[in-house]
Parts: C-alpha cells; sequence; structure tokens
C-alpha cells in the first residue's frame, strides 16, 4: 500500500535518504528526532499522476476511474514527508521549488538550519522523475532538448562543444545528511566534508533565460558567505546545461568572478554524464562536488571534442584528473532566475 501511494520521485528520494542515513549513522541513537528536520528540493513533483490521471480521462473512449492515491502521489511535498514517516524524523519538514535549482537551495537552507542553532540535523536534497511524454514534447518545444546525436545518444549532452544543441532530460535523486560537528562527533559519524557556503538570490529579469550579473553575484554571495576568497577555489562543477545560450554566459559569469584564473580553472559539467534531473540536478552535482573535493579529483566533461571559443574554461575533457581541491563551488541556475551556489570545503579534524 505504502509503495501505491508513492511516486517515482518519491520513491527515488526516499531510497536515497534511507541510504544517506543508514551511512550517517544518524538515527543509531538516542535522542529527539524533534531535532533533525527534511530539506528536499523537487521541480515538478507527481507529473507522472497528472498524467496518468489525464489519460484516464481523456485518452480513450471512456473515462476510466481515476486512481485513489493521485493526490498524495501528485503532492510535491510527498517526498519530504515520505522520508520523515519512514525514519520517524519529527522536526521541520518541507519540500521546496525552484525549477532547476531546488535540490541546491535545498541543501542551502539546511545548512542555515544548522548554522542557526534550530536543527542538530537535516536530511536534504532533490529528488525528480519527469521523463513523460508530454514533458518531453514541452521541454522540446522550448528548443533546449538535443535534437542531434539520435544515432549516438550517449554523446547527445555536450556542455561547452562547439557542437552542442541541448540537454537530455534524466531523473533520479540525492540525498546528504548535514549536521553540526558537534551532533557528527558524539556518535564518531563519518564526516565527508564541509559545507562551508551558500548564495542565493533571483536575476529578476526573466521566466527562462538567465542573467549575467545574477550568476556572477550569486557565487559572490557563496563566496562571501563562507568567508573565502576566488583564489581559495579549486574546481567548479558548473551549471553547465549544454544549451546554445547558458554555457557561454556561465563561462562569462565565472571569469568575472575569477578573473584570469578561470582559464585554468578546472570547470567541468556533471550533466554531460547523467543528463539534467531539473530540480534533483542541483543536489546530484552538489554530492559530485563534495566528492570531487574529499578526492581530489575534478569529474570529467564528456563529449566536449571543440571547445566553443566563447567558453573560455578548462572543462575538463573526457577524464577525471587529479588536482588539489581545498575548496570548490556547485553551481545551479534555474528558470524564474532563481540561482543556488554552495562552497562546499575539505574537512581537516
Amino acid at each position: 500500500r505504502e509503495k501505491k501511494s508513492y511516486e517515482r520521485f518519491t520513491q527515488f528520494g526516499l531510497v536515497a535518504a534511507l541510504r544517506a542515513a543508514e551511512e550517517a549513522n544518524l538515527l543509531d541513537q538516542d535522542g529527539d528526532t524533534g531535532e533533525i528536520g527534511v530539506m528536499m528540493g523537487t521541480g515538478v513533483g507527481g507529473i507522472t499522476s497528472y498524467a496518468q490521471a489525464y489519460d484516464a480521462l481523456y485518452a480513450g473512449p471512456e473515462e476510466r476511474p481515476i486512481d485513489v492515491y493521485t493526490i498524495p502521489r501528485i503532492m510535491n511535498s510527498a517526498v519530504s514527508s515520505a522520508i520523515a514517516i519512514r525514519l520517524g524524523i519529527k522536526g521541520p519538514n518541507f519540500t521546496l521549488n525552484t525549477a532547476c535549482s531546488s535540490g541546491g537551495n535545498a541543501v542551502g537552507q539546511a545548512m542555515q538550519w544548522i548554522r542557526e542553532g534550530r536543527l542538530r540535523a537535516v536530511i536534504c536534497g532533490g529528488a525528480e522523475a519527469p521523463v513523460t511524454y508530454g514533458l518531453l514534447r514541452a521541454w522540446d518545444a522550448l528548443g533546449v532538448l538535443s535534437r542531434k546525436y539520435n544515432e549516438t545518444p550517449e554523446t547527445a549532452c555536450r556542455p561547452f562543444d562547439k557542437n552542442r544543441s541541448g540537454f537530455v532530460l534524466a531523473e533520479g535523486a540525492a540525498v546528504l545528511v548535514l549536521e553540526s560537528l558537534e551532533s557528527a562527533n558524539k556518535r564518531n559519524a563519518p564526516v565527508f566534508g564541509e559545507i562551508a557556503g551558500f548564495g542565493s538570490n533571483c536575476d529578476a529579469s526573466s521566466l527562462t533565460n538567465p542573467d549575467e550579473n545574477g550568476v556572477a553575484e550569486s557565487m559572490k554571495l557563496a563566496l562571501d558567505d563562507a568567508e573565502m576568497s576566488p583564489d581559495s577555489i579549486g574546481y567548479i562543477n558548473a551549471h553547465g546545461t549544454g544549451t546554445r545560450l547558458n554555457d557561454p554566459l556561465e563561462c562569462r559569469a565565472i571569469h568575472r568572478v575569477f578573473g584570469d584564473r578561470s582559464v585554468k580553472l578546472p570547470v567541468s559539467s556533471s550533466k554531460s554524464l547523467f543528463g539534467h534531473a531539473m530540480g534533483a540536478s542541483s543536489a546530484l552535482e552538489a554530492l559530485a562536488t563534495l566528492l570531487a573535493v574529499q578526492n581530489d579529483c575534478a569529474p570529467p566533461t564528456l563529449n566536449c571534442d571543440d571547445l566553443d571559443p566563447e567558453c573560455v574554461i578548462d572543462p575538463v575533457p573526457y577524464n577525471s584528473r587529479k588536482v588539489q581541491i581545498e575548496a570548490a563551488l556547485s553551481n545551479s541556475f534555474a528558470f524564474g532566475g532563481s540561482n543556488a551556489v554552495l562552497v562546499f570545503r575539505k574537512w581537516k579534524p
């Protein structure tokens, strides 16, 4: 019954959260679970159930019954609620929607809760399952899905490449357990790194087109929040959608913040590896950035065969690269101009 009431995005988020909580040994202790929160992000939530309900009403010669679980399945908040229900977490519970930066903003807000002393730990991240026929057609109508390389689909997403034509829609979830150092030390929990800063702002210019000023400002806000200089950053996980407009704009914004260093600074796009999972993408990329810092390894940008002259960066083409990374940025920029940038720093006990 529980599985029937959960949409695919909720199932993805729940599985990821259970694995994260287990790895962190988060609940292997006595204590008030009201001191633990859940903050998840999603862009379209239960869109599959919307599509199924529409089909039941209009796709056949006669109406068919709508699934009794349709309402709880379509709720964006179902993913955070499912996590809390399964783990018995009684603290603040939110699902946040800022389009494709939802997961990043969720992680950033979780960090702020802990900083303020409101909570000792937060399960946070993003989940998305947007691959439906109607949504694919809608994204294609915008002209942002890759239309080339249909015979070799693994090469379709080509961030920063001269011949890029758009992104590939994806599904998935990523969940992190953020907590105070005191909370982690009390039970000898594994520490993978430190989240040091968060920058969130709005371009306030367009529903669909990013603004270079707002994108650059979000990176500056994150660095200021972390009390770090641009010179301390050894890697950037870019938003890097592979669209004609976004990639060069992000590169220009990076240059505005990092100056001449941006030419040699490793900047890669994880969307070339696992596609664009909308509201979950920023959480997936946050996790990739954290692991890059922990392992001193910049992940690659796949399919960047011919770097666009307008993208004056080092995209780490094809192969990951061992490089000293004391701190890194994770960039996420969304429709509506909602930006989220996270700073991760190497943990040194």
